[in-house]
């Protein structure tokens, strides 16, 4: 059987686990990279950290969506804005906020020198 190893205690655990059975931390962080994603990825990603088939997630956010006047569609943005594409990326917030971060020109501050 093959195993890896948990970074937080050090514990053995099996190797398609997402979370280690002693500490209960994450093995990789929650993303959207997936297979079976239909619109942003969001309700598959959900159901396969949650172990809930994405089917059912979709038909709960329509009905969600169709029942609270829009908050289920503002939730569903917030999880998307908030979720990486991949395991390894950034989540595009925090793509902008670094993109607004660099519009004012160089990273390094000026300094004036008068003389």
């Amino acid at each position: 059987m093959d195993t890896k190893r948990c970074a937080d205690c050090a514990e053995d655990m099996k190797l398609e686990a997402r979370k280690c059975p002693r500490c209960g931390a994450r093995t990789e962080p929650l993303h959207r990279d997936m297979e079976g994603k239909k619109l942003a990825g969001v309700c598959a990603a959900l159901g396969r950290e949650l172990g809930v088939d994405a089917a059912l997630l979709r038909v709960g956010f329509v009905v969600a969506l169709a029942v609270s006047g829009g908050t289920a569609l503002m939730v569903y943005l917030l999880l998307w804005a908030f979720t990486p594409p991949s395991a390894v990326g950034r989540a595009p917030l925090q793509r902008a906020v670094d993109w607004l971060g660099s519009v004012g020109g160089s990273e390094e501050p000026r300094v004036e020198r008068r003389v």
